[in-house]
């Protein structure tokens, strides 16, 4: 297992994305375990909010580059059926759901981390896009998501530039909601999650779904494109350069 679970006080579920050894990356068979978490806390009565974070003083530095072969289209687009599952499960959540940040949340990681309603960062958590380092548009959500947050241009610069924002620039332009001390994300975040769990259910809902309106077009839009650029021979390039260090050499095709 890749995500390990506790309850804490007031009914909130820790859910942890569990492989410190490599920064808790993000593969297929991790969103599945992460679907099945999100199912199983959103069934359960006695799971009155969630919180995601991730072990090893970081919490994702996205999808792993070594499950990213190229596939057929069919077959790309049903693994990214997944991902639409688990960020739609995220931003429609019936209990608050909140993201407790330690050091990277990159790429994927960062998506995951903004598909939460609330966002709680240590002060040495760093934010970084990549997508389009290794030949991909951002996906999990992540072209709804951030320009709500932060605005469409400053989104877009952020994306395509794929500068590393620091916690406190993050929290400044508003992609991040709380900061905490270094190791105290995870804490900060239960007790926000515990103290949102006591308001009017019924009502969360209805805003939720109502906020959760242009994340689906994003999904859409990314299943749409996504599995078509992985198979792209630019794809292939970032891959091998990630892999071999060295800066890409995108040729457009």
């Amino acid at each position: 297992m890749t995500i390990t679970t506790e309850m804490r006080d007031g009914g909130v579920m820790l859910a942890t994305l569990d492989e410190p050894e490599r920064r808790n990356p993000l593969g297929h068979a991790v969103r599945q375990e992460l679907v099945a978490v999100l199912s199983r806390a959103e069934g359960d009565d006695d799971v009155a909010a969630l919180v995601l974070t991730g072990a090893g003083g970081h919490f994702s530095v996205g999808g792993d580059i070594r499950d990213q072969a190229e596939r057929s289209v069919a077959a790309q687009r049903e693994r990214f059926a997944t991902v639409v599952d688990m960020i739609g499960r995220i931003v429609r959540f019936s209990k608050p759901v909140v993201s407790a940040v330690e050091g990277w949340a990159a790429g994927g990681g960062m998506a995951l981390a903004l598909a939460c309603p609330v966002v709680v960062a240590s002060r040495e958590a760093r934010f970084v896009a990549s997508f389009t380092k290794i030949g991909l548009i951002p996906d999990m959500g992540l072209l709804g998501t951030l320009p709500a947050r932060v605005g469409p241009s400053r989104a877009r610069r952020i994306i395509l530039s794929n500068r590393v924002t620091s916690a406190e620039e993050a929290e400044a332009m508003g992609m991040v909601d709380e900061l905490a001390d270094a190791g105290g994300a995870a804490d900060a975040a239960c007790a926000i999650a515990a103290s949102e769990a006591t308001g009017a259910p019924l009502p969360r809902q209805f805003l939720t779904d109502w906020f959760a309106r242009d994340v689906e077009v994003a999904l859409a839009y990314e299943r749409q494109l996504q599995p078509l650029l992985l198979n792209s021979a630019d794809a292939a390039e970032g891959r091998a350069a990630f892999f071999e260090k060295r800066d890409p050499r995108f040729r457009g095709a």
